[in-house]
């Protein structure tokens, strides 16, 4: 029969994984520092739960590994509230308290407790992506802490399979949903750069619909220019039109909702799209004199050329 405890701890961890993949789409740093402190405190109530449902003396070192590292998403939180000179040497201080004390601990556990050269050289490794890790969190920007994250997290992957198991085989002795959970860091961290790259090339291609739109419309903004257009047809209206509306779209498309909470990116956001709104404008006017343009030579062509009557003459 299955342990009711051990139920519970498979919830605790479904709940950590969908945070843990949530918190490394999230650009704002702050933000993903809130959802990191839920994600361990998930996994510290997981590894507690296991432990009641097998030993604790197993489990007591991963929910303390767990809560260190919640508290220390939270304190980081709180340094980054304000930037002020007070508030980077408090960070400083504990990140320089986060290494030594991570260091110290990884260093006795290694020299100690663990027996064989495979799992002290897989071990070694790990420490060094976690300490690099920490630093990941507390340096500004979105990239320093995922890229930290991602080989931090194929460290702990592979310590939680039979790769770091010290005694016993078999399929009951790895961590299935610690994998899963360090899985779901490494996918949505791959996820965050594929739509960054998305993004990327979406941005490209506005701008050269932007230059050459642009570049039509200047064309075409004396009277001349519009019956030069209207009598010769130099430039297909219906592809213009078309390329003004996938201009608008993309420019909506690259619009983030981080930035449209932030003051200063929120009004470039806004006067871009004006812009674009100004660009469709332009090109409505355009499509509109010409139009008329070519029905006023269409009723010329139509108007009959009056001609004497010589018979009366």
């Amino acid at each position: 029969m299955v342990n009711t405890w051990f139920i519970v701890a498979q919830f605790f961890g479904a709940l950590a994984l969908i945070s843990a993949f949530i918190s490394y789409q999230i650009k704002d740093k702050r933000k993903y520092l809130v959802v990191e402190t839920i994600t361990s405190f998930l996994q510290a109530f997981m590894f507690i739960a296991m432990g009641i449902a097998t030993s604790m003396d197993t489990m007591m070192s991963l929910v303390i590994v767990s809560i260190y590292s919640g508290i220390r998403a939270i304190v980081f939180w709180w340094i980054t509230a304000v930037d002020s000179h007070k508030r980077r040497n408090i960070g400083r201080g504990f990140l320089a308290f986060m290494i030594i004390f991570a260091l110290t601990a990884g260093i006795f556990v290694i020299a100690t407790q663990l027996p064989t050269r495979e799992v002290v050289i897989l071990q070694s490794v790990t420490l060094v992506f976690a300490l690099g890790f920490v630093v990941g969190q507390y340096l500004p920007g979105k990239h320093p802490v995922r890229i930290t994250i991602f080989f931090y997290a194929i460290m702990l992957f592979l310590t939680q399979t039979p790769l770091n198991i010290v005694e016993g085989t078999g399929i009951e002795r790895w961590n299935i949903m610690g994998m899963l959970i360090e899985g779901s860091k490494i996918v949505s961290v791959i996820v965050f750069y594929i739509f960054m790259l998305q993004k990327n090339i979406l941005s490209k291609k506005l701008e050269k619909i932007k230059a050459f739109v642009n570049c039509e419309v200047n064309k075409y903004t004396s009277e001349s220019s519009i019956c030069d257009l209207a009598a010769n047809g130099k430039i297909r209206m219906a592809e213009l039109e078309r390329l003004v509306a996938k201009m608008l779209r993309y420019e909506l498309a690259l619009v983030e909702r981080e930035e449209i909470k932030n003051c200063l990116t929120s009004e470039q956001q806004t006067r871009a799209i004006m812009d674009d709104l100004k660009t469709v404008q332009d090109v409505k006017n355009i499509m509109e004199r010409v139009l008329k343009l070519k029905m006023k030579l269409s009723e010329n062509m139509r108007t009959p050329i009056p001609t004497m009557n010589l018979a009366k003459s």
